[in-house]
């Protein structure tokens, strides 16, 4: 075979598959929206949390508090908001928690980073040895 056909084989499966999981991910959202309904507790694109009141064509209108009443262009939506799994993931994740498991230490400043001219800069656990 001539190795343009091949090449341009290749190149047509690679964006296919490339393209699949966005589709895919436009298909989810779509049917997200579609099902949305009022009680439901949403979070928009910019992390802004609300129960749906009231659904229109193209707005939805979210309440965060009683009686304040945001409206929203229902691409806006991204997500159903479940506030224990979001907790839970903000928990486990915690940049914090990481360090602290791997072992590593940070400062609450940056004056035990800095050396001193003439001091010692022996690592402490290498005096034990």
């Amino acid at each position: 075979m001539d190795p343009l056909i091949i090449l341009l084989v290749v190149m047509v499966a690679m964006m296919f598959f490339m393209t699949r999981g966005t589709r895919k991910r436009q298909k989810e959202m779509m049917s997200f929206r579609d099902s949305m309904a009022p009680g439901q507790r949403v979070m928009t694109a910019s992390g802004y949390v609300g129960t749906i009141v009231e659904i229109g064509d193209d707005l939805v209108t979210l309440e965060s508090e009683p009686g304040s009443r945001t409206q929203w262009v229902k691409a806006a939506i991204s997500k159903p908001y479940d506030s224990v799994s979001t907790a839970m993931d903000t928990e486990t994740h915690s940049e914090t928690d990481g360090q602290e498991q791997a072992g590593f230490v940070v400062p609450d400043d940056v004056s035990g980073l800095i050396t001193k001219p003439g001091e010692d800069t022996t690592r402490r656990d290498e005096d034990t040895k």
